[in-house]
């Protein structure tokens, strides 16, 4: 949650995504049975009771005022089961398939929770909207997350279809309960209440704000993929909030998320939801590509403003995968008073990711302030970007690329001082103070950022396919391949006792992946070309078959 005031709390990010075709929540592949027109209306519906989104909106802006954090959905409280339930159907190999509408009236996107999920061997899942456009899945037994239970991230619209399959052999031995459906009155999908368009920035409040695949984002193109935003309930509601993806000592990929302790420091949050990716295909545009995301986490490590910098520290449940092509962000702790430059990624009222460029850094100077970095915007014309609600928890980043701070507070905005221009400031809670923050492994990032008791005081990032044996422990390389001429001016040969298609990925000697493609190994013809790489030492990997070969390679 970002803050208009040091007192006064506004609201976390909102998770904008367009209902395309695609399978946003982590799964296995796959399609439903209904092939976009068959029976899947048939299936029995259960209404839910109305909900006033125009009173709970209200009461928002209510809230506000009182430094409220602003909700973006709320529960309905079920019993639904795939016993008592819906629509059970043989088919004609023995399976079966069970199938159940939900709907919500008037809800701009549902969430389900499962407090029950057993599902047997060979069963699967889908859950898609009202058009079958938009569908998630396949889930497996696999997917069920730690005590039994299941959760879904948002799906446009107000009727959600849930469609279930057992093999023959299993049949009558799931067990689907469905206690919680989550209805959102806060727009995600780039349509307001009355169903018009919304600008080219999404659903912010503001108009200045910078798509990240502007010009302005060219020098942070890795950074802006480890930017994340967090979907959390708590009680009866739902709220949502930012982060990023961080990189720890062991350069192990161990999914960090680093955010602001605020988002949930007042609430018992059950569930966590982290969408990836989420930014326009153009600089002016309004369409992206659509949302990945991953379900469940837990809290390694937080300290809240009232005597620290505001980090909340979470590991997601599982590693990311990947197709997320995700980037864990480096991150400097210096005691440094002042930051030449930097940006910031995030957000903005559940707008497309954006860039934000501040025109100075320095460390606040007395008290409390000293946790905190603070941020000063451009304004007018020379606007380069602002925060707003919905920015909080994203990361600050230097010149370096390196993470200093998240977002704690703030009064920038667009319409700074209702001028209709942008302006202001915000505050960063300094990496520096988060390091070894209130003494203990819950209150620091020092035991899970630095594992390796390097004590280093900065640490680089690393790219989603970065490869931790990296050029250190391939010295002697691998005896099953060879390569000459090494050192070599560019084309490698090598000597591989495999053949057919093969993929390579050279890594630089801080890991990151350099040079990447595909070769066809034969008996005769086994090369890879490297020319188009600085001299200096790399590591080699060459993937085939189902075997994975490597060693170190000069460049001349």
């Amino acid at each position: 949650m970002k803050k208009t005031t040091l007192s006064a709390l506004v609201m976390l990010c909102a998770v904008a995504f367009a209902p395309l075709s695609a399978n946003a929540q982590i799964s296995h592949g796959g399609a439903p049975s209904f092939n976009h027109s068959t029976d899947k209306a048939a299936a029995p519906t259960v209404v839910l009771p109305t909900i006033d989104n125009q009173a709970l909106l209200q009461e928002d802006i209510d809230m506000a005022k009182q430094a409220s954090p602003l909700r973006i959905s709320k529960a309905h409280h079920v019993s639904l089961n795939n016993t008592d339930n819906g629509k059970t159907t043989m088919l004609a190999d023995g399976s079966t398939v069970w199938r159940l509408n939900v709907t919500s009236p008037g809800a701009l996107h549902i969430a389900l929770y499962f407090n029950r999920f057993e599902l047997p061997e060979g069963a699967e899942m889908y859950i898609y909207d009202e058009s079958g456009d938009f569908v998630l899945g396949r889930f497996l037994a696999e997917d069920t997350l730690e005590g039994g239970i299941f959760y879904t991230q948002e799906i446009p619209g107000s009727v959600c279809r849930i469609e279930y399959h057992e093999p023959a052999a299993v049949a009558g031995q799931g067990r689907l309960e469905i206690s919680e459906v989550y209805h959102g009155y806060k727009d995600f999908f780039h349509t307001d209440m009355l169903g018009l368009s919304k600008d080219p920035h999404g659903s912010s409040d503001g108009n200045c704000h910078i798509n990240v695949i502007c010009s302005e984002g060219d020098d942070w193109r890795d950074q802006i993929r480890s930017v994340v935003c967090i979907s959390m309930t708590s009680g009866n509601y739902g709220y949502l909030c930012s982060g990023a993806l961080i990189n720890n000592t062991n350069k192990d990929k161990t999914p960090y998320v680093l955010s602001a302790s605020h988002c949930q420091e007042d609430m018992t949050i059950s569930r966590w939801v982290f969408y990836f990716n989420y930014q326009t295909s153009t600089c002016t545009g309004n369409t992206g590509t659509s949302n990945q995301s991953l379900t469940g986490a837990t809290i390694k490590a937080n300290y809240a403003a009232t005597y620290g910098s505001d980090f909340l520290l979470l590991q997601l449940s599982r590693n990311v995968p990947n197709s997320y092509k995700a980037y864990y962000a480096g991150w400097d702790r210096t005691n440094s008073s002042s930051i030449s430059s930097g940006c910031g990624i995030h957000h903005p009222g559940g707008a497309y990711k954006k860039i934000s460029i501040p025109r100075s850094i320095a460390q606040g100077t007395s008290g409390g302030y000293t946790r905190f970095w603070t941020t000063y915007w451009y304004s007018g014309s020379a606007n380069k970007g602002v925060t707003e609600g919905g920015s909080s928890g994203s990361p600050l980043f230097n010149s370096n690329g390196l993470i200093v701070g998240q977002l704690y507070a703030g009064s920038s905005s667009c319409n700074y001082n209702n001028t209709n221009q942008p302006g202001g400031s915000d505050m960063y809670g300094r990496m520096f103070n988060s390091w070894t923050g209130g003494g203990s492994s819950t209150t620091r990032l020092r035991d899970w950022l630095d594992p390796a008791g390097t004590n280093v005081a900065s640490l680089q990032g690393i790219n989603y396919d970065y490869d931790p044996s990296g050029i250190d422990a391939a010295t002697s390389g691998d005896p099953d391949i060879t390569v000459y001429p090494n050192p070599s001016r560019g084309i490698l040969n090598l000597n591989i006792n495999e053949v057919g298609r093969a993929y390579y990925h050279v890594y630089d000697a801080m890991g990151r992946c350099v040079l990447e493609g595909q070769t066809l190994l034969t008996t005769t013809a086994q090369q890879v070309n490297i020319s188009s790489l600085p001299a200096g030492a790399y590591r080699l990997q060459v993937d085939v078959n189902g075997r994975t070969f490597g060693t170190t390679v000069v460049k001349q």
